[in-house]
């Protein structure tokens, strides 16, 4: 059987990319692509988290806020009311925060413009200017509720007044302290409202002072909820952005090194692992991988030589022709059989040459008599036992060694009948079918010599006896069994017996 000659590459370069290296995985497969996906998910999680608590703050804000800034402005129209008519207390609760305003006749009536040389609209006023939103006075009757007498701004006379919590028009809560929603002339505002009382606890009217209309304060509250959105929005554009960087910055290394990795299991060694000089974990790994090539590097290096070794040796004990072993093999495996002979193993050795051989490959060129040689080594191939070996000595010469596992001369006749039989069946060789024979002479161990160069020479004997009787059949070598004068064949010495 003949052995190619392997290809001697540069060590580890392979002629083509390795499978599954020439591309990068999809974002969404890779490492980095998870990780930036699962961080920048963390982000959006808790800068949603973040806005929902901080659009409820900022409307809680935003409502304190309104109600710190009544209630400033009912201080201040108090403050107002109190400095021109002088006759008006004030009721006040635990913090300070001014609650009633205590009068024994209503504020704004005639006497009280006679007295102070004021009007209501003119106190209004005074109080609007300092609130910068507009102040109402209201007189209460059982039967209309409040209806305005004056305001700062002088349009809303007659207006009513409508508190936006039902439970605050009650006749017990009116004169109680109120800041929230209320409706004025068809117009609502977020307003603080003190009741104005007798001392007796009768209820006279009510100063309200309005810090804007709803739709306005609303709408600021909408453009402030937007403003923060936005840029909520931005800071997570930008969180966003420095996380994916950050992330192709501590990750890009990775799909490098696993580039890298799935070259070396392909035997591409050929470049250098990369990042190797980082002082971190993604370094040590670099360095393993680096440590990785280098073995795998030498090993295929060891590889080559010894393929290299196993190629040499092959082809210094077979032959170039026809693959099988040859004479120099035969000789150690010859040897090697004569020394188990005395554990009682047996052997044959048979020499056969080719019957015609010399016409054909004068007939009909060295090439075709090189073909035939290769045909005749594949057919006595296959007639072998899986401890038998054929091997061609040179020419159309060949010999087998046959290992014997009973009776050493039936199983020589039958392997002897098959190879006369097989190598006398024709060849189809370049289109032609060409006849040729086999003469085959075979000695036995030990009982025809118990050393290789017995063996040889004796076969020969039995070789040549076998062409002198009509070629074309096999003899086996006998006690006194001699080669005639002048009939030793070439490479065979009668005092030596083959040349090997």
């Amino acid at each position: 059987m003949s052995h190619p000659e392997p290809a001697l590459t540069t060590a580890g370069i392979s002629s083509s990319p390795p499978p599954g290296t020439g591309g990068k995985l999809n974002w969404r497969h890779s490492l980095l692509g998870k990780v930036a996906v699962f961080m920048l998910l963390g982000v959006v999680f808790a800068y949603g988290v973040g806005a929902a608590a901080g659009l409820i703050m900022l409307e809680r804000g935003s409502r304190e806020q309104w109600r710190r800034q009544a209630e400033m402005n009912a201080q201040i129209a108090s403050s107002t009311i109190r400095g021109i008519y002088t006759s008006v207390s004030v009721e006040t609760d635990s913090s300070g925060q001014i609650v009633r305003l205590v009068t024994e006749r209503p504020i704004g009536d005639e006497d009280s413009v006679l007295n102070t040389g004021f009007a209501p609209a003119d106190v209004l006023a005074l109080a609007g200017a300092q609130t910068r939103q507009n102040v109402w006075l209201f007189r209460f009757s059982g039967v209309d509720g409040f209806v305005a007498i004056a305001d700062s701004l002088a349009t809303a006379r007659g207006s009513s007044l409508e508190y936006g919590e039902p439970e605050a028009m009650r006749p017990a809560a009116l004169k109680d302290f109120f800041v929230g929603f209320a409706r004025i002339g068809g117009e609502e505002h977020f307003v603080s409202s003190l009741p104005v009382v007798t001392p007796d606890g009768e209820l006279l009217g009510a100063v309200v002072s309005s810090i804007g209309q709803t739709a306005e304060l609303h709408r600021m509250r909408d453009s402030l909820v937007q403003n923060s959105l936005l840029a909520l929005l931005a800071v997570l554009v930008a969180t966003a952005v420095l996380v994916t960087a950050l992330m192709r910055r501590l990750f890009r290394p990775v799909p490098v090194l696993i580039q890298a990795l799935t070259r070396i299991a392909h035997n591409d060694t050929g470049a250098i692992t990369p990042f190797r000089n980082r002082q971190d974990e993604i370094g040590r790994l670099a360095a393993a991988i680096e440590t990785l090539r280098e073995a795998v590097v030498e090993r295929e290096h060891l590889r080559q030589v010894k393929e290299a070794a196993m190629h040499l040796e092959h082809m210094a004990h077979h032959d170039t022709l026809t693959g099988l072993p040859n004479r120099a093999f035969l000789n150690k495996a010859l040897d090697k059989a004569m020394q188990l002979l005395p554990t009682g193993r047996q052997v044959n050795f048979m020499l056969f040459d080719l019957d015609r051989f010399k016409a054909v490959n004068d007939s009909f060129g060295h090439a075709t008599g090189d073909a035939l040689l290769v045909a005749v080594g594949n057919r006595i191939t296959l007639l072998l036992g899986p401890e038998d070996i054929a091997s061609r000595l040179g020419g159309d010469e060949f010999a087998i060694v046959q290992q014997v596992s009973r009776d050493a001369a039936t199983e020589a006749r039958r392997l002897a009948g098959r190879i006369v039989e097989e190598i006398g069946t024709p060849f189809a060789i370049e289109g032609r079918a060409l006849s040729i024979g086999a003469s085959v002479g075979i000695a036995c161990a030990p009982a025809d010599g118990n050393t290789s160069h017995d063996l040889l020479t004796n076969a020969d004997v039995a070789l040549y006896a076998a062409k002198d009787a009509g070629r074309g059949n096999f003899v086996f070598y006998r006690n006194g069994m001699t080669m005639r004068k002048g009939s030793a064949r070439p490479g065979f010495s009668r005092r030596t017996g083959p040349s090997f």
